[in-house]
């Protein structure tokens, strides 16, 4: 008996705790099977709603098809792998500076409380405020182009890396440190042997929310002060009602999010298996 035949064998009693249950128990291929289900159901019913019944203007919201159809239009015209270049660039440059600024700030912030009165309430600052406030600045100091964008970017990737870093050294267990000064660790091994590696799940939460703002931010800083990149794609389609291409590259943006998210896990996965053991 599979999996799936046995949860509808077990009748309408299941509840929610056997279905995470057996969601917990497929493997990686039988999880994306059942995401791949959900997905194509949710786009059947999509095109049936707008494509089919027209309960919803196309011109505001595209059927699924037409999509599809302004996703091959601006791969045949050529601007999606433009803007997509230009994009490419100004978020791996950002997010690149980000990771090489926030982590040793962040470990500074964690290890030293007077780093942490003098850094932490300006990082707090700066990150509580919202990322388009940057932007006319952004264009007054970098000038036209690239330059805004990477700047975004950065800081939009910066602060969950760098306060994340610095929550995890802080929530080190003084016993691990007891331990490790009892057995004559200088500060270099305290920092190598018991900090890093209880600030490891932090640094990757850190990096998986970075991923996510990094490209909100590369999106708004196209959008509004750049011509060219898919932030400036999606508003100049959005303007001459282009709906599908606008679709189109909206779901890019957003695939390429969710991909650098989970390479992010992968990553976690290989570095540090000890994380995924605990969360289980």
């Amino acid at each position: 008996m599979s999996a799936m035949s046995a949860i509808f064998a077990s009748g309408p009693n299941i509840g929610r705790r056997g279905l995470a249950s057996w969601l917990a128990g497929l493997s990686a291929g039988g999880r994306a099977a059942v995401l791949a289900v959900e997905v194509l159901l949710l786009l059947v019913v999509w095109q049936l709603v707008v494509g089919v019944w027209g309960l919803v203007n196309p011109v505001f919201f595209p059927a699924p098809l037409d999509i599809a159809r302004g996703f091959g239009e601006l791969v045949a015209s050529g601007s999606l792998a433009a803007n997509a270049a230009i994009s490419l660039q100004a978020w791996l440059i950002g997010f690149a500076l980000a990771v090489v600024v926030g982590i040793p700030v962040g470990l500074l912030m964690g290890g030293s409380l007077p780093v942490d009165k003098v850094v932490g309430p300006i990082a707090w600052t700066i990150y509580a405020t919202p990322t388009i406030a940057y932007q006319p600045l952004s264009k007054a100091w970098f000038g036209f182009g690239i330059g805004p964008v990477i700047f975004l970017v950065t800081v939009s990737a910066l602060f969950p890396i760098l306060l994340n870093v610095a929550a995890g050294m802080r929530t080190t267990s003084p016993s691990l440190l007891r331990a490790g000064r009892v057995y004559g660790a200088s500060r270099f091994e305290l920092y190598r042997k018991v900090f890093l590696p209880s600030t490891v799940p932090f640094l990757f939460a850190g990096l998986r929310q970075a991923v996510v703002l990094a490209t909100i931010g590369m999106v708004v800083a196209e959008m509004t002060g750049s011509s060219s990149g898919m932030g400036a794609l999606i508003i100049k389609a959005a303007n001459t009602y282009q709906t599908d291409q606008a679709f189109a590259a909206i779901f890019v943006v957003v695939i390429w999010s969710v991909s650098m998210t989970q390479v992010v896990s992968l990553v976690e996965r290989w570095t540090a298996p000890w994380t995924r053991k605990a969360r289980r």
